[in-house]
């Protein structure tokens, strides 16, 4: 599918309007994939409310007409008519689907909905996405939208674990086991080279240049603090050959930064090869230091 959508892009097409466009797409884009996430949560439970809409469904519809909007006029302005066309056709078919824009369906046995009109627009996207970035395989594009969508559920994988993460170590010990199992070039702790220190994140995927950073908040300024970490790392992570995709994944008990502040952090400062992605899930709580409740104290010697 990747492929047809590459081709159909064209190759007279205005990247410098692509290159200006696709981060504010991808807000949008990343604010109906929430919303699809609240409405699994709402239909199946089984994990912590994400929140913020009070409406899941219409707040999904209305964040892929804005998306629809948005997407016809950087075509037209991106000199892509035929895309343009194709977009407005396939538009038309889903609005004939059960529920039109709203229509989902449940992925197999799995506690889980898929709808049909972010699938597309994703690939749509990931494809501008694409002719602005370095070329890539099909089979290379395949495995970063695979990796994509797996971090993306990273609150849904560590829920399917039965077991909280208390720490870094053990959302990494989690995540790195299903990303090991799904890429053969998976590598933990990859050395990358800066002019001052090297930097060394959580895990990447090196035959497609992709590494990842995994950070757990127990409480707003854990959130905070993990948050400025990632925004000094796209500093120090910048003029590798081999590494040149990162992704900051932030796993928080409770949503304590919104997604559209993480990634128009990362717009302001020119980060445009990282990818934020926040999601909510439980943890557990840390463990206290124990301390020895019978401390000794000094007596003095009984007179003789």
């Amino acid at each position: 599918m990747i492929d047809a959508f590459v081709n159909c892009l064209g190759v007279t097409m205005n990247k410098n309007v692509v290159k200006n466009a696709i981060g504010g797409i991808d807000v949008i884009l990343s604010k109906a994939k929430r919303a699809l996430r609240e409405l699994i949560y709402e239909k199946f439970g089984g994990g912590d409310d994400l929140g913020g809409y009070e409406s899941p469904s219409e707040a999904m519809v209305y964040h892929l007409g804005q998306l629809y909007d948005h997407l016809l006029v950087i075509l037209e302005a991106a000199e892509m008519p035929e895309t343009r066309a194709n977009l407005i056709a396939k538009w038309s078919e889903f609005k004939k689907l059960k529920g039109g824009l709203w229509h989902t369906d449940q992925f197999g046995d799995f506690d889980h909905l898929m709808s049909p009109v972010i699938e597309y627009l994703d690939h749509v996207v990931s494809a501008l996405r694409m002719t602005v970035n370095q070329e890539i395989t099909s089979e290379e594009a395949w495995q970063l939208t695979r990796l994509e969508e797996m971090l993306c559920d990273t609150d849904n994988l560590v829920h399917r674990r039965k077991k909280a993460p208390a720490n870094e170590m053990d959302l990494q010990a989690i995540m790195h086991d299903y990303l090991k199992a799904c890429f053969p070039s998976f590598v933990s702790n990859p050395q990358i080279g800066g002019s001052i220190k090297n930097f060394k994140p959580d895990c990447g995927i090196r035959n497609i240049g992709v590494a990842i950073e995994f950070k757990i908040a127990h409480k707003h300024e854990d959130a905070v603090r993990a948050w400025s970490g990632v925004i000094e790392d796209t500093a120090g992570y910048k003029g590798s050959k081999d590494w040149t995709q990162f992704y900051a994944v932030v796993y928080q008990a409770e949503p304590f930064l919104p997604r559209s502040q993480a990634t128009s952090d990362l717009k302001r400062i020119k980060a445009a090869t990282w990818r934020a992605i926040l999601v909510n899930g439980a943890v557990k709580r840390k463990r206290k230091v124990k301390t020895d409740a019978k401390k000794s104290v000094w007596r003095a010697p009984a007179n003789s």
